[in-house]
Formats: C-alpha cells, structure tokens, sequence
C-alpha cells in the first residue's frame, strides 16, 4: 500500500523560509517564492529534494538528489 506524508509549515519552516530568501537576495540569486518554501519545507525536515530545477542548487543547506 503506498503512504503520503503531509509536510506541514510551521514557525520553524517560516524561519527556514526567510533565511534562504536572505541569502538569495544577498547572491543576486532570486528563484520563484513557491520553490523557497519548497526548499525551506525539505530543510526543515532533513529531507533530500529531487528536482530538474537547477536553481535549488542556490539553496545553502539543501540536499539535492538527482532527477
């Protein structure tokens, strides 16, 4: 039987949230809102993050698999 977790944002993912934001900004690295919140979420949760987009590769912290 297969499983679906639910991931839910908290103040701690906000937190996440905002720091990657920061940071992009400081690079003059900007990547669509939704994709900060999906990085900040897979961060939060120590979670490796699957995607052809190659801006999460922007995201300090974030674990990148390959697609």
């Amino acid at each position: 039987m297969d499983q679906c977790v639910l991931l839910f944002v908290n103040e701690l993912t906000s937190i996440h949230y905002s720091d990657i934001k920061l940071a992009l900004k400081r690079k003059g690295r900007p990547i669509p809102e939704n994709d900060i919140w999906i990085g900040a979420t897979a961060i939060h949760h120590g979670l490796t993050l699957s995607s052809r987009d190659d801006h999460f590769s922007f995201i300090d912290g974030l674990i990148l698999g390959k697609w």
